[in-house]
Order: structure tokens, then sequence, then C-alpha cells
């Protein structure tokens, strides 16, 4: 890029959305700003935030941010009424989730890609640089939209595979996987540039879809190193009892589950569990063989929020791999930025974690058969080590100076 340039970033999701995505790019913009470029954000989440130092163009209805979670809000509100009108909204809520399931191309936002390519003669094109977002896929075909004429330079950076994600598809493979193939395809044909948060992501994209090696780049998931959190989970009492593990994000079916760790933990009354995730994955959690007693739920909370609860009021923190070998959960990154220790299970044998917890003394890995491993670890091992965290090193790899680097190298 130039030394300051003009900077179309294109997320559907942004602040005050809670995911990856929005801290991931949240990050990266105030690098960029602070480096001197102008930046624009074009999103479909209705910016309720503050930020004088970029330009927001919002394409969307702030009335109707999420439709399953409204009609589900509409559904319980409903539980003191009539069962009709309870009936009607959870029916409606039924039927959306089909058709996005079913019938819906690239992915639930084609809506929103349909009014912007109706808005695409509004909106300006004097950029020097695009990036595009994903997941979702949408953010990438909104970019095509945009770029088509003018052919600046194109970023695209993959937070998630798309055509080669099998266990949680964004759309009906049955019937789309020729589109999907062909538009993936054709789009890094024509991007500059292409980020992917892991190398064996970027190895299996390559391969598959016939990618030269000068255009990829690994971009690893970030976070900021804040030393004062840092100095809290320094000061932290470990010898109190019982030892508090906490979890925060979402499991999904197919990506992402519980289940093993929970009952490899089962017969243990010394921990007690807090949950920060949503109605879905609480539901998951709670259908596995639980004590209640020892589990305790909350709803998602905001980054900031998250990242106290993490230093204030855990021993240790809790990440779950997931069964995708090409992707490092981000949440990793988020834990390590503390300084707590970190207990990953692993599901499958080549998750990318294993690798990166030889690098950093207060990650463990363990799987189903490190039981009792585990436990050992947890109870003797787990905070022996609580001052050896490499700082530098985090610094260096995680986070958005790194990525801005290699942009500016671009």
């Amino acid at each position: 890029m130039k030394k300051q340039s003009k900077i179309l970033i294109i997320s559907h999701q942004y602040l005050p959305h809670v995911s990856p995505r929005t801290t991931r790019w949240k990050l990266i913009i105030e690098e960029l700003t602070n480096r001197g470029h102008e930046v624009t954000l074009l999103t479909g989440t209705y910016p309720d935030f503050e930020n004088k130092n970029i330009n927001v163009l919002y394409f969307g209805n702030k009335n109707n941010l999420n439709i399953v979670s409204n009609l589900r809000e509409k559904s319980k509100r409903a539980e003191s009424k009539k069962l009709r009108t309870k009936f009607f909204y959870s029916l409606l809520k039924r039927i959306y989730r089909f058709f996005i399931k079913f019938v819906a191309w690239p992915d639930y936002l084609m809506f929103w890609i349909y009014q912007i390519f109706k808005n695409r003669n509004n909106i300006t094109t004097d950029y020097d640089v695009i990036i595009s977002v994903s997941l979702p896929f949408s953010s990438h075909v909104v970019a095509y939209i945009i770029n088509k004429k003018k052919k600046k330079h194109w970023i695209m950076d993959i937070g998630d595979p798309f055509s080669l994600k099998i266990d949680a598809p964004e759309n009906n493979r049955l019937l789309y996987s020729g589109l999907n193939n062909h538009y993936e395809k054709k789009f890094y044909s024509l991007a500059n540039t292409i980020l992917f948060t892991h190398k064996n992501a970027l190895e299996s994209h390559k391969k598959y879809f016939k990618i030269p090696s000068k255009k990829l780049f690994v971009a690893n998931p970030i976070s900021n190193f804040d030393k004062n959190l840092f100095e809290k989970s320094l000061v932290y009492d470990y010898s109190l009892k019982p030892i508090k593990i906490s979890y925060f994000g979402i499991f999904t079916k197919g990506v992402r589950s519980p289940n093993s760790f929970l009952n490899a933990i089962a017969d243990n009354n010394i921990f007690e569990f807090s949950w920060y995730v949503n109605e879905d994955s609480e539901r998951i959690i709670r259908s596995c063989d639980i004590n209640e007693n020892n589990h305790n739920f909350y709803s998602q909370v905001s980054r900031e929020k998250a990242q106290e609860l993490m230093v204030n009021s855990s021993h240790c923190l809790l990440s779950i791999g997931n069964k995708n070998p090409n992707q490092i959960p981000s949440k990793v990154v988020e834990y390590l930025a503390t300084g707590k220790p970190i207990i990953h299970f692993t599901e499958i044998d080549d998750d990318p974690v294993i690798s990166l917890s030889n690098e950093f003394d207060n990650l463990f890995t363990f799987n189903k058969d490190d039981a009792e491993k585990m436990l050992i670890t947890l109870q003797e091992r787990l905070f022996q080590n609580i001052d050896n965290f490499d700082s530098d090193k985090f610094i260096k790899n995680f986070t958005a100076k790194s990525i801005v680097d290699n942009l500016d190298i671009v």
C-alpha cells in the first residue's frame, strides 16, 4: 500500500456485533488509521459506536439486525400471551432457517448483496485498496460488485473456508457446490492478495483452487497485549477453591462440541465452570452429562467485559478445538493475551493449536485419551509458570501490527 492510502474495508459484521471478525478488524482498522491511512468501512451492522477516525457506509435495517434473534425474543414475550402467537413466531423462525439453509446463496446475506447491487452506482470507488472480510462470504461478493469495473488493489481476508467447509456449510451444497467453487475460484483469480489465518488453510486452498503462491499470506488470528490485564492475571489468587474455569464463545454442531471434554471431567467436583455463550450453545452444554451445580451460564458479553472476567474471575480459560485442522480458534489468541493458563481440548490429532502450545508456556493441550493427565495438570502444574509468558513473541506475531506490516509490504 502507499504510505497513506485510501482504503475501503467491506465487512458485514462490525461493532457492536461480537465475533472474531469484528475484534480482528477493529484492531486492524485502529492500526491502519494510526499509520495515517484513510479508512472507510462498508458494513451491514448498524454502527452503534463512535469512531471519528473512519467513515462508515451502512447498508442494512437497524431495526432488524438479526432475524432469528428477533423472532426468538418475540416468541419468548408471547409465552405469557396466546399460545397461537408464540407458535406463529416459532414457525416464522423455522421457515427463515429453512430458507437460509436450503435456498439462500451464497449465505444468509443474499438480500444484503441485492441491496448493495441496487445502490452500486452511488458507492464511490475512489480508493487505492479494497479489503473484503469473511465470513460471511457475501462480503467478497460485494467487493466483486464494487470493484468489477475499477479493478482496484483487492485484498481478501479469509477467516473461514467457504467451498471447502464440509462440516457446517454456508449453503445447500447439493444445490450450490458448483456455484460456490466457480465464484470462489473467480474471486481468487481477481484478487491481488489473499490472507489466511493458518498455513494449513493457505495450503489447502492453494492446492484446490490453484492459486499462485505470490498472492498468499498467513495473517494470524490477533488480539492486543494489555500490560494492565496481564498484571491482574499475575496477582490472581490461584490457591482459591474450587478451580474456576471460564469459556467464552459458541459451539456449533459439526464444528466444535464440548461433549468429549465434559465426559472427561464428568466425575470431578473440584471445578466450577462459567459459560459465556449464546442460547443454542447453552442447550448443547446442558444436553451433556453434567452436574448442573458446578456450571454457571451467562449471556455473551462484550470483548472488553470478557477480558476483565478472564483476568479477575478465572483460574484458567477453556478452549475446545475445531474438527477442522485449517483453523486456530481466535479465542485461543484472545486468551493468550491475558497470560492466563489455558486448557485447549483437541478433537483431532492435527489440531494446529498443538504446535502453538510449544511456543507459549501458559497453553496446555489435551485430548479425550489424556483425561487423567489433564486433571493432574489442572490441580498441580497449571499455575506454576504464570510469569513466564513471552509477551514480545506475542506482540510480534499475534497483533494488528504484524498484519499491517505485511500489508504495507504488499
